[in-house]
């Protein structure tokens, strides 16, 4: 028998548990960040949770979340199996072994990544799942396939080419919200920037941010301090070495490099001013 379930995004739905609560009285849900290296993400985490086709909840879905925020799934397998395979999909290597969390219960995104697939190749990434409903379009597994567990290292694995598709989804909001971070942040360094060049910086700051790993939009907007401080060949250029190598450091989650290479940019930028009296 089919069941029915909704994976939702926390972060594009305001107060997300507390209507979940309201919607069903208290269903169960699951976090996919539990029992995985991301656990102590909780707050932040997308959900699993059951759902039927005449409830109110299947009701708020349609009108209000399932444009951005949050997938409708189907299958004959257990909870359980659906979860384990979600769970596997969390996260992402991309070019340079690098780890990236995987937004793919973005409806833009999913589209995107499973549509153009060759059916073997999507049933295996869609494991128990036997549908996904994204308004009226739909996609379907033609051969029913196993979960995959998740496992601290991805098995799921996305070429820069992929990721750059992918980030078309969100490209036109995300630089929308670059153009006004900068602009707040750094306001000196855009004042003389005309739309048609502010509109090109935001596509090489997502473009650079996507090449190393970084496509959450709070990622993408930290990386926006390295491309406009250390210039748009960040980090390849040749005073970037010591960047290369905290991008580069093995079993650190992609907030962690992050925090670590905005302690290195703060360290330089300080002893950089001391230099300079």
């Amino acid at each position: 028998m089919s069941r029915a379930f909704l994976v939702l995004d926390r972060i594009q739905i305001d107060n997300l548990l507390d209507r979940l609560f309201e919607l069903t009285g208290g269903a169960t849900v699951h976090s996919l960040y539990q029992h995985t290296a991301y656990s102590a993400l909780g707050d932040v985490a997308p959900v699993l949770i059951a759902v039927t086709a005449d409830s109110l909840l299947a009701k708020v879905f349609w009108q209000e979340w399932s444009a951005t925020s949050g997938i409708w799934l189907e299958s004959e397998a257990d909870e359980d199996q659906v979860l384990a395979h979600l769970r596997s999909l969390i996260h992402a290597r991309v070019e340079g072994n690098t780890t990236v969390f995987f937004r793919f219960y973005d409806p833009r995104i999913t589209a995107l990544w499973l549509m153009d697939l060759p059916s073997p190749e999507r049933d295996r990434l869609m494991g128990p799942v036997r549908l996904i409903r994204l308004g009226e379009l739909q996609i379907h597994q033609q051969t029913g396939q196993p979960p995959i567990p998740y496992a601290d290292k991805p098995w799921l694995w996305l070429t820069t080419e992929q990721l750059e598709h992918l980030n078309t989804a969100r490209q036109p909001s995300l630089a929308r919200q670059l153009i006004e971070h900068a602009q707040r942040y750094f306001p000196k360094h855009f004042n003389s920037l005309d739309p048609t060049a502010l509109q090109q910086w935001a596509a090489g700051c997502q473009a650079s941010a996507a090449r190393n790993g970084f496509s959450a939009v709070d990622e993408v907007l930290r990386w926006a301090r390295f491309y406009l401080v250390l210039g748009t060949d960040f980090p390849c250029g040749p005073t970037h070495s010591a960047y290369r190598q905290l991008l580069a450091e093995p079993g650190v989650a992609p907030r962690q490099r992050l925090d670590n290479l905005n302690r290195a940019l703060t360290h330089q930028l300080l002893t950089d001013k001391d230099f300079a009296r």
